[in-house]
C-alpha cells in the first residue's frame, strides 16, 4: 500500500534553496511548485504585527536591533536580497487564503497568540500548525498550554533533534505531548528510527520529518509503510524535487 499522495509536502521558508528564503516570491514559487504547505518562522514586532523571518533581529545601519523592539514601519524599510520587503503574516494569508497549509516555528507565547488571532480573522485557523522548534529551550508546557486555551482547533507540532528523546525509557515525553494535545511529532530525518516511528504512530500522533534534501531519502520516506501507517509530512529545502518524486513514484 503506497501512501505518497497522503504525505504533506512542506516548502521550508517557501521554495527553500530555490529562492530568497522567507520572501513572498519564494512562498509563491513554492505554491507554484505544488507544495501542500509552507513552513516558516514568525516573529512579533513591538506594535503587535507578525512578520515571517528566521532570526529574531535585523541589522540596521550596522547595528543589531531585535524585532520585538521595532515597529513594522521600520522593518519594512529593510530590503531582502531580492529587493522585496520582509513579509507579514497578513500578507501571506491575503495571498494564499485557505489554499495551502501553514506551519510556524515560534519561540514566544505572545507570537502564537497573535497568529491564532489573525488566523481566525482570515478564517484559516484549521490550516494552521504551530511548532515548538528544536532550539526552543523552555518547556513545551510553557509554550503550548496558553495557546491551547486560546484555540481548540489549531494543531501543535513538537520538533525533536534526536530519536533518543523518545527512547524506551523516555516515552513519558509522548505522554506529556498527549496532555498538551500536541498532534505531531517532528524528527530530524538523520535520526530517523523505525521503532520510534512505530511507537509514535501507535500512540496516535502524526509523524513528520525535517531536513530531507536528497531524492533517495525522499522516495524512501514517501513509500515507508507500517500496517497502513506512513510519514505524514516532510519539510524540505528542495520542494520541487519532493513534488517530482511524489508525482513520479505514485504513478
Amino acid at each position: 500500500m503506497v501512501r505518497m499522495n497522503h504525505t504533506i509536502i512542506w516548502g521550508h521558508r517557501g521554495a527553500g534553496f530555490r529562492d530568497v528564503e522567507n520572501s513572498m516570491s519564494s512562498f509563491k514559487k513554492a505554491v507554484d511548485m505544488g507544495v501542500d504547505g509552507i513552513k516558516t518562522e514568525a516573529q512579533l514586532t513591538r506594535d503587535g504585527e507578525v512578520i515571517l523571518k528566521f532570526l529574531p533581529y535585523l541589522v540596521i545601519k550596522d547595528q543589531k536591533s531585535f524585532i520585538q523592539d521595532l515597529n513594522l514601519e521600520t522593518i519594512k524599510q529593510v530590503k531582502l536580497e531580492n529587493g522585496e520587503t520582509i513579509p507579514t503574516l497578513c500578507e501571506m494569508f491575503e495571498t494564499f487564503h485557505d489554499k495551502i497549509r501553514y506551519n510556524f516555528d515560534i519561540f514566544k507565547v505572545e507570537t502564537g497568540l497573535k497568529i491564532i488571532e489573525i488566523a481566525k480573522e482570515y478564517d484559516v485557523i484549521h490550516n494552521i500548525e504551530i511548532t515548538k522548534p528544536v532550539a526552543h529551550t523552555k518547556s513545551a508546557v510553557s509554550l503550548f498550554k496558553p495557546l491551547r486555551k486560546k484555540s481548540r482547533d489549531i494543531s501543535f507540532v513538537c520538533s525533536l533533534f534526536s530519536d533518543k528523546q523518545i527512547s524506551e525509557n523516555e516515552y513519558h515525553l509522548l505522554n506529556n505531548m498527549k496532555k498538551l494535545k500536541v498532534q505531531v511529532i517532528n524528527l530530524n530525518h538523520h535520526r530517523f528510527n523505525f521503532d520510534v516511528f512505530k511507537r509514535v504512530k501507535k500512540e496516535g500522533f502524526k509523524f513528520y520529518l525535517w531536513g530531507v534534501l536528497f531524492k533517495y531519502f525522499m522516495k524512501k520516506y514517501l513509500i515507508l509503510n507500517d500496517k497502513g501507517h506512513g510519514i505524514d509530512g516532510i519539510f524540505t529545502n528542495y520542494p520541487d524535487k519532493l513534488v517530482e518524486v511524489r508525482s513520479v513514484s505514485s504513478i
